[in-house]
């Protein structure tokens, strides 16, 4: 049922319909300081040649990138319900201040294979050494980031898989120049966990709308000849309706990273969150890895408001008729968690005529969206082609 505008003035007459109360499921998951010097940590060291391993997603486990040795997995699986999620309220309460900024002091940086120091921004954690290729790994407790994060997605998707999903994607494109689909125009491909917040909560919402019914009355007027004729005009009888909505909302995710488009971001979505695991290094290992520069504050205040509309979604197919009008919610949220996670993706870049154009791949799921040039001359088909078939039905009209 959609919402309408409709001016006809309420039924005085009719009670207002008063709707029990409804439990509905979750809906399904379908934004510079004074340099600190920190030390790399020396971790998933290769034993064959000393270098430094990276996390392989095809292998599903750590590969040395220089003598090709492979890592045992370490440790026992995640056992369930280990990732924890954080009360909300408190957490800002103890946060104070820190809760609304971002650290954003730059850090020396030593790295532990071939010992260069390098200045790194606040907005990384890990990545590769500029001089020998490194995967530095930083400890989040160097960084001293108020926020942590306890869990993550590991890759499953490798750099092949990526670069044929973009060009799969790119293939499907109508649009898209032919040259465009045939070429191997990937020029740049490399991977990167973003942060990302999670919330969830308990919600109760009241509301209140006008609810519309239709009804027809025939009305008489005269055609340009001067006769009197009749037609079926819809009309819409009004009554005030309130109900009450109970619900609760699992995972849903904000990103804390201000880096990348967010509707190309939004394009790789649902990463599956009930798949996270602990954090480890070595999932992270050879991937830089992007510090969140969205806030707690800001990002729940985006993911509540994420909520408050699918809750308006949610009464307004509650109201009863044809229509309706005028609906307010005054939703009430309780037991409020968070999550700050890791979610990996692949990020790809070509050129397309002298112009960069930017894709991205879950590294997980392997969806995959890209910007990209159109056709002139397909753009310019279709024009005509719409403009023929509006002549062809205005001849048509015109000589019955």
């Amino acid at each position: 049922m959609e919402p309408t505008d409709s001016t006809e003035l309420p039924d005085e007459q009719a009670p207002p319909l008063e709707l029990p109360k409804k439990r509905i499921p979750p809906p399904l998951p379908g934004q510079r300081g004074v340099a600190a010097e920190v030390r790399s940590l020396e971790r998933h060291v290769c034993p064959e040649c000393g270098g430094k391993a990276e996390w392989d997603p095809g292998k599903k486990e750590l590969v040395c990138p220089y003598c090709g040795t492979h890592f045992p997995n370490v440790g026992p699986p995640p056992m369930p319900g280990s990732v924890v999620e954080h009360d909300l309220d408190a957490t800002l309460a103890t946060l104070g201040d820190k809760a609304a900024n971002v650290d954003t002091a730059t850090r020396r940086v030593e790295c532990n294979n071939c010992h260069a120091v390098l200045v790194r921004g606040a907005g990384t954690v890990a990545q590769h050494c500029d001089f020998c290729g490194s995967p530095e790994l930083l400890d989040y407790q160097d960084i001293q980031s108020p926020i942590l994060p306890e869990s993550l997605l590991p890759a499953a998707i490798s750099k092949e898989q990526a670069y044929h999903a973009i060009k799969a994607f790119l293939a499907a494109r109508w649009f898209a120049p032919n040259d465009l689909k045939r070429r191997n125009l990937i020029d740049r491909i490399h991977r990167v966990y973003l942060p990302y917040w999670t919330f969830d909560s308990s919600a109760e919402c009241p509301w209140t709308a006008e609810s519309g019914t239709y009804y027809y009355v025939t009305v008489q007027s005269r055609d340009s000849n001067g006769r009197t004729v009749s037609r079926r005009e819809r009309r819409t009888k009004w009554r005030p309706a309130r109900g009450h909505v109970s619900t609760w909302f699992d995972d849903v995710v904000v990103s804390g990273s201000r880096g990348l488009d967010t509707d190309l971001l939004r394009k790789l979505e649902p990463f599956p969150t009930k798949d996270l695991v602990p954090y480890e290094t070595r999932y992270v290992s050879g991937w830089q890895v992007e510090h969140y520069q969205v806030p707690l504050l800001d990002a729940a205040r985006l993911g509540f408001g994420t909520m408050e509309g699918m809750l308006r979604e949610m009464c307004g197919r509650e109201v009863p008729g044809d229509t309706y009008r005028n609906l307010r919610i005054f939703p009430q949220f309780s037991d409020k968690t968070f999550k700050h996670i890791l979610v990996p993706i692949w990020l790809l870049a070509y050129q397309y005529r002298g112009k960069t154009w930017q894709g991205a791949v879950n590294a997980v799921t392997g969806t995959a969206h890209a910007r990209f040039p159109l056709s002139a001359w397909k753009i310019a088909f279709v024009t005509l082609l719409v403009i023929a078939v509006i002549a062809l039905v205005a001849f048509i009209a015109n000589s019955r």
